[in-house]
């Protein structure tokens, strides 16, 4: 019995399989309200066939073909990108840890100083002051925008 079941199956599937596949694939191009309307059955009166080439599995699909993959631009030297200051460019999550530890360094841009410590409290000269209840905490003097020395 068993044997009889799976020779009807063996059989079924060979029918199945040979059905060609170009009558499957049947893609018919239409004409519609001014627009192209494609349909596995015949859409109108204007319908005409397209043929498809089945696609091979496997394999490459540029075979034949030179193909020119996409390459980034070279990224600039972030030595002093961005901000024209010795300190340059500063990783993100680096900058982040300055703010956390109040840390900054010699050659950092304005902004960089102004995201670590807070706007001043005011200036003097090229020098920014810092202060806390009336106090001064810090001065920081700049050049060209760029953090030269502090005190």
């Amino acid at each position: 019995m068993h044997h009889k079941t799976r020779a009807t199956a063996t059989v079924a599937f060979a029918m199945m399989m040979a059905i060609t596949p170009t009558a499957l694939a049947t893609i018919y191009q239409c004409q519609a309200q001014g627009h192209t309307v494609f349909s596995d059955t015949p859409c109108g009166d204007n319908a005409r066939t397209i043929e498809v080439d089945p696609v091979r599995t496997g394999g490459r699909l540029d075979q034949g073909t030179q193909v020119d993959f996409y390459q980034p631009p070279a990224r600039a030297d972030r030595s002093s990108a961005n901000t024209g200051c010795p300190a340059g460019y500063i990783q993100s999550s680096d900058l982040r840890r300055f703010r956390v530890q109040k840390r900054i360094q010699e050659g950092m841009s304005e902004a960089q100083v102004r995201y670590i410590l807070g706007d001043p409290e005011r200036q003097d000269g090229q020098w920014w002051v810092y202060e806390r209840r009336g106090e001064e905490t810090g001065r920081y003097h700049f050049r060209g925008g760029c953090l030269i020395r502090w005190r």
